[in-house]
């Protein structure tokens, strides 16, 4: 249920036009969470898998993040579409901090893919994985363009990935978590 309203949620935030925050007010999540939830969150991170469907430890890091999301956007005058969009990255930058933490990548391959990412100019990559991500989560992925699949499979090889089919999911998922924190970002920013 919670996986559903958040896919519902994204869907609306993406496609809908936001009113306009400063990208620095996402910060205001880290900020508000207390010791005691920070802890509660770094218990979670090692059982977060955003795309594993319902989980209890979804559902807790879900109401951490919602207690937040209310205390911010009390703070900012945030209206539904920042809120959704600010929830959004917070679920994106908790979720890639337990990867990075707890993986299910090895530490080298995130190296790769950080560097990788860092080199050249990347617009087309990340135009296609925030396509990919969008029309997946509408369910439309039947409606991806052929273009797509061949940038990120190139990156994939690039990457030196490509025969193991469980590193390129792991890979895509974790791609899959940076690509829905820019779409949330630009949504949240948006003018």
């Amino acid at each position: 249920m919670m996986r559903a309203m958040w896919l519902a949620g994204v869907a609306l935030t993406m496609t809908s036009a936001a009113q306009a925050g400063e990208v620095g007010e996402l910060g205001c999540f880290e900020a508000t969470y207390t010791a005691e939830q920070t802890s509660q969150i770094n218990r979670l991170l090692p059982e977060i898998d955003m795309l594993a469907g319902e989980s209890p430890a979804m559902n807790s890091m879900a109401m951490l993040i919602g207690t937040a999301a209310a205390s911010c956007a009390a703070t900012y005058g945030w209206e539904d579409d920042e809120t959704q969009s600010a929830v959004l990255h917070e679920l994106g930058r908790l979720t890639e901090l337990g990867v990075r933490r707890h993986g299910p990548l090895p530490q080298e391959e995130i190296a790769r893919i950080d560097a990788a990412l860092a080199t050249g100019d990347r617009t087309a990559l990340w135009n296609a994985l925030e396509e990919q991500l969008l029309l997946g989560m509408s369910g439309q992925m039947d409606a991806a363009g052929t273009e797509n699949p061949g940038l990120i499979g190139a990156f994939m090889l690039e990457l030196g990935l490509g025969v193991d089919e469980g590193e390129v999911e792991r890979a895509g998922e974790f791609l899959a978590i940076k690509a829905m924190q820019r779409v949330a970002t630009r949504a949240f920013a948006a003018r």
